[in-house]
């Protein structure tokens, strides 16, 4: 989620995942598929590009001829797409040149990122199936899982235009992995203390998968200024004020500490408190354990974390 990634995925707006074309990565026990969404976008911008249209009439062809954005569902996703569209739209120009480039970085990036994410979570002889999208999104440092669904694999969501590529493909890779070991079925709008579980440990992977750098590179966006340290100067409050919530669930829930102020007027206080929480929980427990806390249990496991702070 950068959201600094999108909850379990922050959720989807999403046209078209499973066409486009695709690679695959594979052990005994483990599957990555790559579906490239990037020459979609691409021939969707030579159509819209081709004679002059209306900001109404683009929108209209984003949706039916490409439609992804890292988004939440129903209509306040939607009003949030066309709004990222349109203050998109001028920078796609330079971009385009290095498409290439960073959609190829993106592979490398991912297949690595994937071993290293089962290495750490010791997934050996579990067999893990995940499904990442890489695509050109709308230049919000944003990313997003869904957890399996029937037959469809836990699915990753990332744009290849990310300034924070590496880190956000270890989050949100971490994500795919950590909802098949833990049987995760919630997606946006889970009880808020699953969130708070789920975006510290893809956090806090993230931190060992690419280390060396600021912790600023785990937890928050490039444009988010001093996020982090405002968010340890209210540890109190935040951690108060979410303790109430954490067996919430739903889109308004999800909404007030994902894209609103929560409790303080700090934007995203779920992973100000997942940083802080589950940090302190990985002084006596390890990732691989903490992945496969099952999914009923990681409100109350946070809860009581939260006690001991």
């Amino acid at each position: 989620m950068n959201l600094p990634h999108a909850i379990c995925g922050s959720a989807l707006f999403v046209a078209a995942l499973i066409s486009g074309a695709q690679t695959a990565l594979a052990t005994p026990a483990h599957t990555l598929e790559i579906v490239d969404k990037v020459p979609a976008f691409e021939q969707f911008y030579k159509k819209a590009t081709a004679h002059p249209l209306s900001p109404d009439a683009r929108w209209d062809m984003w949706q039916k001829d490409y439609g992804i954005a890292a988004v939440p569902p129903g209509p306040d996703g939607q009003k949030m797409a066309r709004k990222l569209l349109d203050g998109a739209w001028d920078k796609y120009p330079a971009l385009l040149p290095a498409l290439a480039v960073l959609n190829k970085t993106a592979h490398s990036f991912a297949k690595d990122d994937f071993e290293k994410v089962n290495a750490l979570l010791k997934t050996q002889g579990t067999p893990i199936k995940t499904k990442l999208v890489l695509y050109v999104g709308q230049f919000d440092d944003n990313a997003y899982t869904v957890p399996p669904m029937g037959k469809r694999a836990a699915t990753v969501v990332v744009p290849v235009e990310n300034p924070d590529l590496r880190v956000t493909l270890a989050h949100e890779l971490t994500h795919s992995v950590h909802m098949q070991l833990a049987h995760v079925k919630n997606s946006f709008g889970g009880p808020l203390g699953e969130t708070v579980f789920l975006e510290g440990v893809a956090m806090h992977a993230s931190k060992k998968i690419v280390p060396g750098l600021a912790d600023e590179a785990y937890t928050q966006r490039k444009t988010d200024g001093d996020w982090l340290k405002r968010c340890l100067a209210k540890k109190a409050a935040v951690l108060s004020g979410i303790r109430a919530d954490l067996n919430k669930s739903g889109h308004e829930i999800a909404m007030k500490y994902t894209f609103g102020d929560g409790n303080t007027g700090m934007p995203r206080e779920v992973y100000c408190a997942a940083w802080i929480v589950v940090g302190q929980m990985l002084k006596t427990q390890s990732l691989a354990r903490l992945a496969r806390i099952p999914e009923s249990k990681m409100p109350a496991v946070i809860a009581a974390a939260i006690a001991k702070n």
